[in-house]
């Protein structure tokens, strides 16, 4: 709109444009530098944002506020206000904040940084379900271990109401990949620009700026998995895999040069540059067969040189620099022996060991005639390529193989960085082998390559100088760590992964649910009403399940142990008093997986599953096993209690594919196995129909990420699979809103709570969270005895902790 006699002024939806708003002419004062620009620019867009998230902003905004933003050095919420993230496109808002300097770090950035948490992981989820994600993860980030704050509650649009989280996820991703990454490496191009490149399981090669932002197109070999990446002067880069064929390729041209080796029934077990006394430089090329070659660096025609002989077996190589003029001597492992061979010796290999374990990495150090290597065992070791001695090992190693190292420098001192299968980065010094700072966590699976990436005068945890440490998982995810340190931007520590947790019902005079939580490091119950923890003395077995039960009038917690036993616990003691221990039940001869109790014929049972492949079923008034049976093969994952027209009926998954269902009496087989074909059914539950006959169906939630509806009475499955489309399905519950509509919420290792309608089977909302969750438990507000509140409660767990909130599908 135009004034009579002024200027245009820019509306500002959904307020009233009264006569004291700031004009543009206000701000079309002369600024000094681009800097004043853009900071102008932002503050006059975000006056263009609506107040509600609901209402779409204009495309410009969603794209371009942020970066506005950044590049004024006003990145906060009052710039980027909460109403536009939802419709945020640019998908930078993570990487804009890492490149923010102290001052505008320094701002008010929680609705920023709660975005920039969720947003690798937002992918094409819609408004509704971005901005639900978003006021969760805010709440999280900002509110740990504290009740719902009802002037807080609202946020227009949202679909859930925060109502307490102990969440402390790392927020170092810099970029999640649709497929599996096998290989990383780091590249300068020739314009100086730092650059990652990483290969994929499909034969996709992939370029990276350090912060995260894709640099280029993807280039693409059409052949195996790329598990070998080796970058070379001038932009060129060599990629190797499992289709046995060496590529060339020119990086910022994103060209095709040369496919030098072509070896088809083989693979490339290795591909590094070397470089003997006094001899030029040479590619050498390891495959599957044993067979080695080298190729010149620059014209990639095969090289008649001096090499060692191998087995006709993989091989793991790696030049070991001796230092000056002394050329290198090389490191060369096959299955447990590995053998350093040195060119300037007529005798060849100069000495070998044996290993407990497969060697799984070798690497060269910082350190003149140092390497270090690691195996399937978990060791960790340092020697000296000359003599073989080893120099250091590195002490207590984690369970399970070592299957990645890349070595580095801290502070200034020689250092290997290595990653084991039990999901965590280490860095160990490489003179003595102790452990530079404290374990780095955050993948959610194995990390399968890691490399470095120099600092800048504007990394706030990484000054120039000071090295970051870049990891590829098998989890999709790259990350960023400051070696010795939390992940970059990590905040708080990772908490230890929850290994079980569970609604309990009112823990207060409010009605506010009580949270049953469990980890490595012990055993908590929260009111969700006070904030206040209750103690639960379990003893050192970890919790692996639990269980809420009603015998006499009493309340109870029901425990399952990892020493295969199970507790029962009385929570009729009065506010934020300790549970007293009542009884212990024995039987299962490894830990219980899930357990469910349920009334019947006037009393309490409880049927539990275990790992060892066991179904049994207890009496909590006689505290006494009932029956047991052993039809499952392997493990049993989950039980449910089905309450149907005929009674209740026990339905139990098990890893042998199947659903099976149980007479409560005499725990009989009930009907034939469902063999659902969904390889291992992790998880099931009851979803009653809306039907006069009182009709329920089993939802079953399999491996290969479906869930699938099953009439029980005709073993037939009803309407269509329901895929979550990002990984295995690992937990299931159901509930009704407060309007009465059926729905059911699915989760696993992606992250995301899925929710359908089961009547039309639509997809209704996607809660993404960006860290794998295990479990989820829910009180319905419409069964006896829930929460008093007016809409379902929902709990999610998982390796970054709980959170728990209301579902409010209806109205605003």
């Amino acid at each position: 709109m135009r004034d009579a006699d002024g200027p245009y002024r820019a509306p500002r939806p959904g307020r009233s444009d009264t006569g004291d708003s700031k004009t543009w002419a206000d701000d079309s004062k002369a600024w000094a530098d681009t800097k004043d620009a853009h900071r102008l620019i932002a503050e006059a867009l975000s006056r263009l944002v609506a107040a509600d998230p609901t209402i779409p902003p204009h495309p410009y905004l969603s794209r371009h506020l942020a970066q506005h933003a950044a590049r004024g050095e006003v990145l906060d919420d009052a710039h980027v206000p909460l109403a536009v993230l939802p419709w945020e496109s640019s998908a930078n808002v993570r990487t804009l904040l890492r490149q923010s300097d102290a001052v505008s770090a320094a701002r008010r950035q929680e609705w920023l940084e709660a975005w920039a948490r969720i947003e690798p992981f937002i992918g094409g989820a819609g408004p509704h379900s971005r901005l639900t994600s978003l006021h969760l993860a805010h709440h999280a980030a900002t509110r740990p271990r504290t009740p719902l704050d009802p002037s807080a509650a609202r946020v227009s649009g949202s679909r859930v109401t925060p109502l307490w989280s102990d969440w402390t996820a790392q927020d170092n991703v810099l970029a999640v990949s649709e497929t599996r990454l096998e290989s990383l490496t780091r590249t300068t191009t020739t314009d100086g620009r730092s650059l990652l490149v990483s290969g994929d399981n499909h034969g996709t090669i992939r370029m990276w700026e350090p912060h995260g932002v894709p640099a280029m197109a993807p280039l693409h070999t059409y052949g195996g998995a790329v598990q070998h990446l080796l970058p070379l002067p001038g932009d060129l880069l060599l990629s190797a895999g499992t289709d046995g064929s060496v590529r060339v390729w020119h990086l910022t041209r994103g060209q095709l040069l040369a496919e030098p080796v072509h070896r088809p029934g083989t693979w490339v077990s290795a591909l590094t540059l070397f470089a003997a006394k006094g001899a030029p430089e040479v590619v050498l090329v390891a495959h599957s067969d044993g067979r080695l070659g080298a190729l010149d660096p620059v014209t990639f025609r095969p090289v008649n040189t001096p090499l060692p002989s191998l087995d006709p077996a993989p091989a793991l190589l790696s030049g070991v620099s001796l230092g000056g003029a002394e050329g290198m001597a090389l490191a060369v492992a096959q299955g447990r022996r590995v053998r350093v061979w040195d060119p300037r010796r007529a005798d060849g290999y100069t000495h070998e060991h044996e290993h407990e374990g497969a060697v799984r990495a070798l690497v060269d150090l910082a350190a003149p005639g140092r390497y270090a290597l690691c195996d399937d065992s978990g060791y960790i070791g340092f020697r000296d390529a000359s003599t073989g001695r080893e120099t250091a090992v590195a002490p207590a190693p984690p369970a399970g193989p070592v299957v990645a190292l890349t070595a580095l420098t801290v502070a200034g001192r020689a250092a290997v960085a290595s990653g084991g299968s039990d999901h965590t980065l280490r860095v160990w010094d490489a003179w003595t082998g102790a452990a530079i700072g404290g374990p780095l966590e955050g993948h959610t699976a194995p990390p399968v390559a890691l490399t470095t990436l120099p600092g800048t005068s504007r990394e706030l945890l990484a000054p120039a100088g000071q090295e970051l440490l870049v990891s590829a998982g098998a989890d999709h995810t790259l990350r960023r760590w400051k070696p010795g340190g939390p992940g970059v931007g990590a905040g708080r520590a990772v908490r230890r992964p929850v290994t079980a947790a569970a609604l309990s019902g009112p823990g207060s005079t409010a009605g506010a649910p009580l949270i049953a939580v469990a980890d490595e490091s012990g055993t908590a119950l929260w009111d969700t009403g006070t904030g206040r923890p209750v103690p639960l003395p379990a003893g050192h077995a970890t919790v692996t399940a639990f269980a809420s039960a009603l015998v006499r009038g009493e309340p109870l917690l029901v425990t399952a142990h990892s020493d295969a036993g199970v507790q029962l616990w009385s929570l009729d003691r009065g506010a934020h008093a300790a549970p007293a221990r009542l009884a212990g039940l024995l039987g299962h001869s490894l830990p219980v997986r899930s357990m469910a109790a349920f009334p019947h014929d006037g009393r309490t049972l409880l049927v539990t599953g275990g790992a060892d492949g066991t179904v049994r079923l207890w009496d909590l008034d006689r505290v006494c096993a009932l029956a047991c049976r052993e039809d499952h093969l392997l493990s049993v994952r989950d039980v449910a209690v089905l309450d149907t027209a005929q009674g209740p009926r026990i339905v139990s998954a098990g890893t042998d594919g199947t659903v099976r269902l149980w007479d409560p009496v005499t725990l009989g087989p009930v009907g034939a196995p469902l063999h659902c074909e969904q390889r291992v059914v992790n998880a099931v539950a009851a979803v009653p129909v809306d039907e006069p006959d009182g009709a329920v169906l089993v939802a079953s939630g399999g491996e290969d990420g479906t869930i699938r509806l099953w009439d029980p009475g005709t073993g037939r499955p009803v309407g269509r699979r329901l895929d979550i489309g990002d990984g295995p399905v690992a937990a299931l519950a159901f509930f009704r809103t407060a309007a009465g509509r059926p729905c059911l919420a699915a989760t696993g290792p992606g992250g995301t709570i899925h929710l359908w309608d089961t009547d039309t089977g639509s997809h209704l909302l996607r809660i993404v969270t960006g860290s794998p969750l295990g479990a989820l438990d829910v009180l319905d507000a419409r069964q006896p005895g829930g929460p008093h509140l007016a809409h379902p409660v929902l709990l999610a767990a998982g390796v970054a902790g709980v959170c728990v909130f209301g579902i409010r599908m209806e109205g605003r």
